[in-house]
């Protein structure tokens, strides 16, 4: 983990020093009072989000403020490394082809504060766009056929997310807008991916928004799993709220619904790394699973899909990805996963992995959707 931690800084550092110089060319020209102006600002901002993840310890709203405003720094980081990094690599093509254009060098000052007022109109678009996007949650309906066997049901109506990362970053809002979307789709199940929380719990209860995932129902109940996210704010304390919250948490553990239907649910591959837990190996928790049943699976990280076919899963439902959450993030993403997001169907065993409801780290997504998804289940027999 130290390790880990020396890397990010190192980059992160980096890539903000990078930007910073290039922003303070720009504005060489200006009075020295602008200057400092936005050396406080850049630099504050850069700090903001790592402070309030290490000794920043607040139990308030100007916690909230700083973690937000760091959180959205990360985007503002990316997306000005992308603009910078393009205008130099325009600037070496000029050089390499030996190609001045007039209207940019003739007054070298001009287009320097020219391309400075440029980057933070960019900024403001695409930035917006992505907290827009991000709150802007949509609801994905699914048809699927699952094999009846032995259960009662006839069809099924489940309301699924992951992902929603609740902090003080995105506030009861997100819960609120969980809620209607619930209220829209009507389940008579819930199921969530994972990654619940992504703070401390002192800082969702202080937000309610324990009290506000209560309202979350369904006939069948409201089920959830671990995702990598509980481990790393405290698997005990974020297992708490969880239960707390109304829900019935699995952990590699499975549960029989009305005689008909069985959801297994996964602990985090992640437990394997914290001494608070150890995750078994897929065989062991489908032992005393009932075969004549149909059986969901939710595992919040999509690896190993042979696996849970093998295992004999009829559906499993996941998270983690994000789908990248911004661009070109995505990119990078869809080619690391067998599935990053969407459907796939290996043999007799239907996946699905869910974009998300939420966001980590910047509340913003310019490269995936937040999404709900509203699974509708037909059980019909084999042929």
């Amino acid at each position: 983990m130290a390790i880990f931690f020396l890397v990010f800084l190192t980059v992160y550092g980096s890539a903000n020093f990078y930007v910073y110089y290039r922003g303070l060319q720009a504005i060489e020209s200006l009075p020295l009072w602008v200057k400092i102006v936005y050396t406080v600002i850049f630099w504050s901002a850069a700090a903001f989000y790592i402070m309030s993840r290490t000794f920043l310890d607040l139990d308030n709203i100007v916690f909230d403020i700083i973690l937000w405003i760091g959180a959205i720094w990360f985007a503002v980081l990316l997306y000005s490394f992308i603009y910078v990094l393009s205008v130099d690599l325009v600037r070496l093509g000029f050089k390499i082809f030996s190609f001045t254009p007039p209207v940019l060098f003739q007054n070298i000052t001009a287009t320097k504060l020219g391309l400075f007022l440029g980057a933070l109109g960019y900024l403001v678009l695409v930035v917006g766009y992505g907290v827009w996007n991000a709150n802007n949650i949509q609801i994905r309906t699914i048809n699927l056929t699952l094999p009846k066997k032995d259960s009662k049901l006839d069809s099924l109506n489940i309301a699924f997310f992951s992902d929603s990362h609740f902090s003080p970053i995105l506030g009861t809002k997100k819960v609120h807008d969980i809620l209607r979307g619930i209220e829209e789709i009507k389940p008579d199940l819930i199921l969530t991916g994972g990654d619940i929380v992504d703070d401390k719990s002192k800082h969702l209860y202080r937000h309610k928004i324990d009290q506000e995932l209560k309202k979350l129902k369904a006939p069948m109940g409201v089920i959830a799993i671990n995702g990598n996210h509980e481990y790393i704010v405290g698997i005990r304390s974020a297992m708490a709220f969880i239960k707390n919250s109304g829900m019935t948490l699995l952990r590699d553990e499975h549960i029989i619904i009305d005689s008909s239907l069985v959801i297994v649910g996964r602990d985090d591959k992640t437990a394997d790394r914290f001494a608070a837990g150890k995750r078994k190996p897929i065989e062991e928790v489908m032992k005393d699973v009932p075969r004549n049943l149909p059986v969901i699976m939710l595992d919040h990280q999509p690896y190993d899909l042979h696996l849970v076919e093998k295992a004999g899963v009829d559906l499993q439902l996941s998270g983690h990805t994000h789908q990248g959450q911004m661009f070109p993030i995505n990119l990078i993403v869809s080619r690391i996963y067998e599935l990053s997001w969407g459907y796939l169907q290996k043999g007799k065993t239907q996946f699905y992995v869910s974009s998300g409801v939420g966001t980590w780290g910047p509340p913003v997504r310019t490269g995936s959707v937040s999404e709900l998804i509203n699974l509708k289940i037909t059980f019909k027999d084999e042929k």
